[in-house]
Parts: C-alpha cells; sequence; structure tokens
C-alpha cells in the first residue's frame, strides 16, 4: 500500500543491489542519515526496495518505454520518501543519480559501497565518473582503447586503402554525449567544435553554426562499429561474419570507384545477370572457364583472341566458320585442313 502523506523528504544513499525479484527496475539503496554505513548492523539484503521514476518520454506500460533503469552497485542516487513522517519510512522513490569523482577504492565489506565489488572500475580511480570518451581519446580499461584498423587493402588495379582510425576527430567537453553499458557497448553522439570557436560563437549568437556536422559512433564491444564523421564518410566494421537480407527491391548508387576486395571465394548467383558499361578488363592469374548452354558474342567491331601457346575452338557437332559478305582468312606457317590422327 502506498502512502502519500503530503510531505516530500528527501534523501541521498548509494545503490547497493538491482536483483529486483519483481524485475520492476527497484534497487536496495543505503540512504545517508538513515540507514548504517555498517553492514552488520543493516546489510544489503534488509535494505528496503527503492521505486525508480522514469521521465514522461517512457510509457512504462506493457513493456513500451526505457527499461531497466542504468544504475548500477555503487551508483550515487536521490530520490524521496513518499511516507516521509514515519520513524524509518519504506517508500523510497528514485529520482535521479549523482556522478561524483571516485577518490578511493571500493570496500565491499562496507556499506554505501558495492557489496560486488565492480565498482568503481580501476580505470576511474581518482577520476569524475563522467566517461572518458566525453572528454578525451580512450585510455587503457575503456572499451575502443587500442584498437587497430585495417590497413593497405589491396584492389584489383594496383592501388590500396586503409581504414580511417577510430577518435581521428578529437571530442571536446561537454559537446560528446555517451552511453555506455556494463558490458562496455557504447554509443557517441559528438557535437564537438574547438573551445575557442564556441566561446566565439555564443558572443556572436551563432552557436549552432560553428558546430559542424559532429560525430556518431555506434560501437559493439566485440570491435563491430558504425561511425559517422564530420564529412560524411561512414565507416561500417564487423569483426566476425555479416548477413544482409532484403525482401524487396536493392538498389546501390556510387558516385566514385567501387573497390571489393576478398581473400576467399566471390559467388555470385541471380536468375539472369545483365552488365552494362564501358570497358571490362579481367586480369587473371590462373584459369578463366565459362560453362554454359549457348555461348554468343556480338561485336559491333572486332573480335580478338590472342593465346601464348596453342588455340582450339572445337565442337561435338559442326563447327562453321560464317564470314558472311567478306573473306574468311586463315594464316600461319603451315595450315592443317583435316590432318590425319
Amino acid at each position: 500500500m502506498i502512502n502519500l502523506n503530503g510531505e516530500f523528504v528527501w534523501w541521498l544513499g548509494v545503490v547497493e543491489d538491482i536483483q529486483d525479484p519483481e524485475k520492476l527496475g527497484r534497487a536496495r539503496v543505503r540512504i545517508h542519515g538513515y540507514h548504517s554505513a555498517n553492514q552488520e548492523d543493516i546489510p544489503t539484503s534488509s535494505l528496503p526496495w527503492a521505486h525508480p521514476i522514469f521521465p514522461i518520454t517512457s510509457a512504462s506500460s506493457s513493456g513500451v518505454g526505457t527499461t531497466v533503469p542504468g544504475f548500477l552497485p555503487g551508483t550515487q542516487v536521490f530520490g524521496f520518501f513518499l511516507d516521509g513522517k514515519e520513524p524509518m519510512p519504506q517508500q523510497a522513490m528514485i529520482m535521479g543519480t549523482v556522478p561524483g569523482v571516485n577518490a578511493q577504492e571500493n570496500i565491499k565489506e562496507e556499506g554505501l559501497n558495492d557489496p560486488y565489488d565492480n565498482f568503481p572500475r580501476e580505470t576511474y580511480l581518482g577520476k569524475p565518473d563522467t566517461n572518458i570518451l566525453a572528454y578525451g581519446p580512450p585510455e587503457e580499461g575503456t572499451p575502443t582503447f587500442n584498437k587497430k584498423p585495417v590497413e593497405d587493402v589491396p584492389t584489383g588495379d594496383g592501388e590500396s586503402w586503409s581504414e580511417i582510425p577510430l577518435y581521428s576527430f578529437p571530442s571536446k567537453y561537454p559537446f560528446n554525449k555517451v552511453y555506455e553499458s556494463i558490458a562496455g557497448h557504447l554509443i557517441e553522439i559528438d557535437d564537438s567544435t574547438p573551445p575557442d570557436s564556441f566561446k566565439q560563437a555564443v558572443k556572436s549568437g551563432t552557436v549552432k553554426d560553428s558546430l559542424g556536422n559532429g560525430r556518431i559512433h555506434i560501437y559493439h564491444n566485440s570491435g563491430s562499429f558504425i561511425e559517422i564523421h564530420p564529412n560524411g564518410e561512414m565507416i561500417i566494421k564487423s569483426t566476425s561474419g555479416a548477413y544482409k537480407v532484403t525482401m524487396g527491391n536493392d538498389n546501390m548508387y556510387v558516385q566514385g570507384n567501387l573497390n571489393i576486395t576478398t581473400d576467399g571465394n566471390a559467388v555470385f548467383k541471380a536468375a539472369n545477370y545483365i552488365f552494362e558499361g564501358g570497358k571490362a578488363h579481367f586480369n587473371l592469374s590462373d584459369d578463366f572457364q565459362v560453362d554454359c548452354k549457348n555461348f554468343n558474342v556480338n561485336a559491333t567491331e572486332n573480335i580478338n583472341a590472342v593465346a601464348d601457346a596453342d588455340a582450339q575452338i572445337g565442337g561435338s557437332g559442326v563447327a562453321n566458320f560464317v564470314g558472311g559478305g567478306a573473306k574468311i582468312k586463315l594464316q600461319g606457317g603451315m595450315v592443317e585442313l583435316n590432318p590425319p590422327g
């Protein structure tokens, strides 16, 4: 039963347990001034469950909306009691999280800490809880640290290309909005701009124009990612297989060159093939074989076939050489017609 007595009592506390048996996103919170910091006095399992409050942009109904809350054991949160006039209020509501600076390592045996000893992470000791990527490049211990790009991929025309490394465009605080999950998945929406340019834009009232195009980055902890650069370039990288399924038409248009390189086989299967363009050049180091029903070649000008060794044209039926109204010329060191053997 919810007790609404008409008085809010604000509190500040630390999350110690998020394994809500009812799966409502609740957390056990040790609240300053109400619960002893000594685990022997009040163990984590005896703390009351506190309900999270979601914004009105989340329906929080029938699975629609944002679930579950993002706080973790060790997160500092604030809220209020619905039953604030009670000697030991139990109906706590969580309104938000409060970042800070992790001055010391976690002591799991003590209250107001993470009892599972996962947080704060070592990378963030002595640093603010703000994600490192929001104000600088990746550091050791962050998901995208030391990720090597693919380099010197050869193309069919003898050239090569290399993947643009992650974070080639530095982020500036406070313009990079970062979301990171507990497993190390990332989303970055980066509106960074040089500080001096921004200060000038604030004075002139042209903030929006000064921010440029920014950067968007979606990263999976396997190393697969999608990144859009300030100039509109896009990188899509899968560190494992990739599957694309289109249930209708699939159209691709490239204004520049199209380079496709594979270290394995390239296999194409279709009902029919239509190729149209200018020149076609096949530069192969091994055999070229075509297996088909009828093989027809129509040239508006000449057909030239040259072999450094033997050249053979044959058929199980009749081999016809038709010159139309022109001549048929056979030329060589020796011409044999129907030779024995």
